[in-house]
């Protein structure tokens, strides 16, 4: 037992209050003195360390998601909207979408039962290359909704799977969140003022 840490726990044992004060890890009165000596020795790490590992969390991080979609506001929720995710290089026109629509759903714009399609060029907003680009399907009903996430679309007769889109922008949102959380982390470490840049 080291003798600077038994006066410490043995004049505090008695008295809780003391403890806090004293600023110990363990205020239990129940717990042995040879516990509290053991803990209360443990060396801790130093900033320096704590800083080289926060750092290097961060910069791992980075490495794994180089460019990631930003959130200025948790995204809101959009249960008629269905996403065909495709690659780049495919590089579908709306027209070619619709066809591939009206094959699985003739009339599908004409009823009403889809409102719109829109594509969204994910390496543009993300800032990087090699993410695939999403199309964007709005329905009006979950009857349609449920019929095409069976169906999916096959434009230039290549099959693709539809999803719901608040799926993928949950899985983008957490990424961000996971993100924010490495950086905000980082910069306390470093002494800085976190901002809300992300």
């Amino acid at each position: 037992m080291q003798p600077e840490v038994e006066p410490l726990c043995s004049s505090t044992m008695s008295n809780p209050s003391m403890h806090r004060e004293a600023g110990a890890l363990l205020v239990d009165p129940e717990t042995p003195e040879e516990t509290q000596t053991c803990c209360l020795s443990r060396p801790t790490k130093s900033s320096k360390q704590h800083l080289r590992q926060v750092i290097a969390e961060y910069e791992a991080l980075d490495r794994e998601l180089p460019c990631i979609r930003k959130f200025p506001t948790p995204p809101a929720a959009q249960p008629l909207c269905l996403c065909m995710e495709t690659l780049p290089e495919a590089d579908f026109t709306h027209l070619e979408v619709l066809e591939a629509l009206e094959a699985e759903l003739p009339g599908a714009m004409e009823s009403g039962r889809v409102s719109s399609i829109r594509f969204e060029n994910m390496n543009v907003i993300c800032g990087t290359a090699g993410r695939r680009d999403r199309w964007l399907i709005t329905v009006t009903d979950f009857q349609t909704r449920s019929r095409l996430l069976r169906s999916g679309l096959s434009p230039r007769r290549l099959p693709h799977q539809l999803v719901r889109h608040d799926e993928l922008l949950l899985g983008d949102y957490r990424l961000h969140l996971r993100r924010s959380l490495a950086r905000r982390r980082m910069l306390e470490a470093l002494g800085a003022e976190p901002n809300e840049e992300d």
